[in-house]
């Protein structure tokens, strides 16, 4: 608010006369100070006719779009019928006096600013404008290069105001998206600050049990499971401090007091001035929960079942190569060991297939010999291969190999193992009676390809 004390004669001669006597130079710099040249519709209100039209006279000299009305009811009407950004007011005026046109025109039009112009200034009426949400109280008589700067500044201020009105409207509708977005993503979303959620998603309340939203301002610790709290704080930390941490994994507590297991990604940001944690959390409870039956099935494969296994093939061993049988006996001891020996390969290769799946299959490499692996696929087939009278001959580099000699490999030995037993044993099924079966064995640069010649079944055994 500004309150002048310039005096000059504001009667239409005495203006005329001073823009009359405008030099050029002064004349361009009234246009400089214009508002929004071509742009700008402004209201002036003034009983008296002779000062209206001196004014608008003025402005519309200086690129100004400029209306004048004498009666306050008349530019109330008129106000409400067209777009003006600035309304010039006298303060005693018949009818409706400038303070409270100015209180009916904010009402109704907030967004237009409002200069008021008086012969009669005084700190009650000052404060009135004020009040009224007046721009600027100009005392008659004026230089009407001061109301000029006072449009020019409050066109400046209008439009900032409109600038900052259409940035907080695209900012509402920017965080009203991205609210919709979050509010209806899969994975629950939390933002915390101190500890404390002060928001999060419909997602993150179904994954606690929820139906309302009563987590925020809740502490996130309260909801993590008691075991996993320590890990879950120190990660916290640790991103609060700078550090850049991937995802983790901890246990929340529902509702309804079960646990969910979850995968959780968080990274830093400032929300309403404050270091905030956005953190995502996933469900993962029954991926945890088929992992361990996994872990649990293949401790038992690889345990319990494997060493009841070893005890069977051990006994069934003793029987044909320790006990008098007749041929029948024999023949059902080399049946019950074949079938032995095929699950345990079935055992291997669950076990196998369950790495592979999880990514954690290393070889465990180590130096043997080839044709030992050989000799254990066959004994393991003998039965097979003598009920069918086939022998088998093993080929290395184009040359025929006995089982006594020595083939020298880097390797997995059970795994290689396993895939011996099973090519053997397709070649076999697969050969007519009295014939043999041929195992080729071809030394390439990373690995070695193995053949047999009856169907072309074929393995690639790699070294590396």
């Amino acid at each position: 608010m500004h309150y002048h004390n310039t005096f000059l004669s504001c009667k239409w001669q005495g203006i005329h006369s001073i823009l009359s006597a405008m030099t050029p130079k002064q004349t361009a710099s009234f246009h400089k100070k214009a508002l929004m040249q071509n742009e700008s519709r402004i209201l002036i209100v003034d009983d008296d006719g002779s000062l209206c039209k001196c004014v608008e006279e003025a402005l519309s000299g200086n690129g100004l779009s400029c209306t004048s009305v004498q009666d306050p009811i008349k530019a109330l009407k008129t106000i409400h019928s067209g777009q003006y950004e600035i309304a010039i007011l006298d303060i005693n005026m018949p009818r409706m006096d400038g303070i409270s046109l100015a209180k009916d025109i904010k009402k109704k039009h907030p967004h237009v600013g409002i200069i008021i112009i008086t012969g009669y200034g005084s700190l009650h009426n000052a404060v009135e404008a004020i009040k009224a949400g007046v721009y600027d109280f100009i005392q008659k008589p004026f230089k009407i290069d001061e109301l000029l700067l006072s449009v020019k500044r409050l066109g400046k201020l209008l439009e900032l105001e409109r600038e900052v009105a259409s940035k907080t409207e695209d900012l509402k509708k920017s965080e009203k998206r991205y609210r919709t977005l979050i509010e209806n993503t899969a994975d629950g979303v939390a933002l915390i600050q101190k500890d404390k959620i002060v928001f999060h998603n419909k997602a993150l309340r179904k994954i606690l049990g929820y139906d309302q939203r009563t987590q925020n301002k809740s502490k996130l610790q309260d909801l993590i499971y008691a075991d996993d709290r320590e890990t879950a704080s120190q990660y916290m930390k640790d991103i609060l401090g700078g550090s850049d941490q991937g995802p983790t994994q901890y246990r929340l507590k529902k509702k309804d007091g079960s646990i969910c297991w979850t995968s959780v990604n968080t990274t830093l940001m400032e929300y309403q001035g404050q270091a905030t944690l956005l953190s995502s959390f996933r469900d993962i409870t029954p991926s945890v929960e088929m992992d361990n039956m996994r872990k649990d099935m293949e401790r038992m494969l690889r345990h319990d079942m494997r060493s009841q296994l070893i005890g069977i093939l051990g006994f069934i061993n003793r029987l044909i190569n320790h006990t008098p049988l007749t041929e029948p006996q024999l023949e059902y001891c080399r049946y019950i060991h074949q079938c032995g020996v095929q699950l345990e390969n079935m055992i291997e290769t669950y076990l196998d297939i369950s790495r592979l799946e999880q990514g954690f299959f290393v070889l465990k490499k180590d130096h043997l010999n080839l044709l030992d692996v050989v000799k254990q696929s066959r004994d393991a087939l003998r039965e097979l291969a003598d009920r069918k009278n086939i022998h088998i001959a093993i080929i290395f580099n184009h040359k025929i190999y006995s089982i006594e000699d020595s083939l020298s490999f880097f390797g997995d030995r059970i795994y290689l193992q396993n895939a011996f037993n099973n090519l053997l044993k397709n070649a076999i099924e697969a050969s007519p009676p009295d014939m043999g079966v041929k195992i080729k064995v071809q030394e390439k640069e990373t690995h070695i390809k193995v053949d047999d010649l009856v169907k072309s079944h074929a393995a690639v055994l790699r070294s590396n």
